[in-house]
């Protein structure tokens, strides 16, 4: 009986301390899932935190890009001369405006300071053999082949007739990646980039990447050319490039005259562009239908950051006498 007694208790104290042992490996699975649990829960408290702080941060400087856009525009507006020039508010240097905690700039460039590459085609959308000529001589000056000429033209033109070293939807079409010319003018000049010549892989990159990843002509080409206007050219905003386009008679020497004679007194009128010594009558007669000292045109670019976001506004505005039209608008997501 005593032997029995003892086998039984001996089998009690055995399972307890296997009952015991499992208690104590149950508990450790549980602290540590526990832990797991806690560790996952407070890391995504974490995230949503951050992601919320960058989310407020964002908004903060969406607010900022606004605020620096609106001032834009209140600048535009408040130019009231009759003429447009680099002496003009709109064109000053201003630098970065603290708000709040974030920081804003923009600046505003005059369109009309630039050749209107719609000036290919006539209204009619057929070749413009003057507009040609004026975009063969500014692409002589910036060392890009004139040909491109052709195919910018061919582009926009709306019949399906090649010109010499031009380019229609049968040359498109053989791509590796077809697609087919719009045959209609340009609605932006980054649409430039998939005539032949350019680089057309770079179509489908955001304008900023596009600007620094792209190679030669448009790279060369971007800062002179624009797609909005009546095509007519500020002799007070236009640079040399673009002032050389005007005749075969207004060489790089006189363009540089013309520039630096504005830097001393902006041409009020079109017709002080006489003044300038290396402008003969004739040459004046001949250019102008072609320039004003007028713009009613503008881009506006604007940088806000608030910590390390960034957000950026793009656009192209039309004053007008009772404020401004929206023509293009562009933000950064």
């Amino acid at each position: 009986m005593a032997k029995n007694t003892g086998s039984i208790l001996m089998f009690i104290f055995r399972s307890f301390k296997k009952i015991r042992g499992f208690a104590l490996i149950t508990s450790l699975v549980l602290i540590s899932l526990l832990s797991i649990l806690t560790f996952n829960f407070a890391h995504k408290n974490k995230l949503e935190f951050r992601m919320s702080m960058n989310r407020a941060l964002a908004k903060k400087a969406e607010y900022c890009a606004y605020s620096g856009y609106n001032l834009a525009l209140a600048v535009l507006f408040k130019d009231t001369n009759s003429y447009d020039s680099y002496s003009d508010i709109w064109a000053q240097q201003i630098p970065a405006i603290p708000i709040d905690d974030g920081m804003v700039s923009f600046s505003i460039d005059d369109e009309k300071s630039k050749f209107n590459i719609n000036r290919l085609t006539s209204l009619y959308g057929v070749e413009d053999k003057r507009g040609g000529a004026m975009f063969r001589r500014m692409l002589k000056l910036l060392d890009i082949d004139e040909d491109i000429t052709y195919a910018v033209t061919d582009w926009e033109d709306k019949d399906s007739s090649e010109l010499p070293g031009g380019a229609e939807e049968g040359y498109y079409m053989s791509l590796q990646n077809p697609y087919r010319p719009f045959n209609s003018p340009f609605i932006t000049t980054g649409e430039i980039l998939l005539v032949k010549g350019f680089e057309r892989d770079y179509y489908f990159l955001p304008p900023n990447s596009r600007e620094s990843v792209s190679r030669n002509n448009y790279k060369a080409l971007k800062n002179y050319i624009t797609v909005y206007g009546d095509g007519l050219i500020n002799i007070n905003t236009a640079p040399v490039p673009v002032l050389c386009s005007l005749s075969m008679d207004l060489t790089e020497s006189v363009a540089e005259d013309i520039v630096n004679y504005r830097k001393e007194q902006p041409f009020e009128k079109k017709e002080d562009l006489k003044k300038v010594e290396t402008i003969s009558d004739l040459l004046y007669d001949e250019i102008d239908s072609l320039i004003t000292v007028k713009s009613n045109i503008f881009r506006i670019k604007v940088q806000a950051y608030v910590s390390d976001i960034e957000q950026d506004i793009n656009a192209v505005v039309m004053r007008q006498s009772r404020g401004v039209r929206v023509v293009y608008f562009s933000r950064s997501i």
